[in-house]
């Protein structure tokens, strides 16, 4: 018998499959899967812009909400809009976001310094992992200097990287909690 077909017919392996997608989880249960794994909290408020534009910054008054997305019309200065994302030092974080550009190339900017180049954004979905090496990071959008862009984004998210599901150690840890909650339950 082959590890998928052992995962796939135990109690443990059909357990974590369907731990993502519990939606009324036991505290503890719930606990320990945020910590092991990349489900974790957005950083970011507002990052769908159900809001307008609050909790951003808008330093040059140039950007707008269109149909729930944050516009950046053609401009030929830069334009950016940030926020302060609490983070923690020497971590791992994903940042998300989707992206509808007309014209030019937007970028996103982490912890941003004088000079310094964005990350290229695409059309769709983007997923950026980046480190921090600070607390209180910020999250710029903006778009290749010297060059006019038009775009809108949506969904902007910043979370801490974790294990993913499928690591072993991950699934040993929860299926090691799993199995002692069990016991316990026949036990009573």
């Amino acid at each position: 018998m082959s590890w998928g077909e052992i995962y796939n017919t135990s109690w443990w392996g059909v357990a974590l499959d369907t731990a993502r997608t519990v939606k009324a989880r036991p505290n503890f249960f719930g606990s320990q899967l945020n910590l092991l794994t990349s489900e974790q909290p957005n950083l970011v408020v507002n990052g769908d812009f159900s809001d307008g534009l609050n909790n951003w910054t808008d330093a040059s008054n140039w950007w707008s909400v269109v149909n729930g997305q944050a516009y950046h019309p053609v401009s030929t200065s830069m334009k950016q809009l940030y926020q302060d994302v609490s983070t923690e030092v020497n971590k791992k974080y994903k940042i998300s976001v989707n992206v509808n550009i007309i014209s030019g190339t937007p970028q996103v900017f982490w912890d941003k310094v004088s000079g310094q180049e964005g990350q290229n954004l695409a059309q769709g979905l983007n997923e950026i992992v980046v480190t921090t090496f600070k607390t209180n990071s910020n999250i710029y959008f903006g778009r290749v200097s010297p060059t006019n862009a038009e775009f809108y984004i949506d969904n902007v998210s910043v979370e801490l990287v974790r294990a993913e599901l499928d690591q072993i150690e991950a699934k040993k840890c929860l299926a090691d909690w799993i199995h002692t909650t069990a016991l316990k339950d026949l036990n009573n």
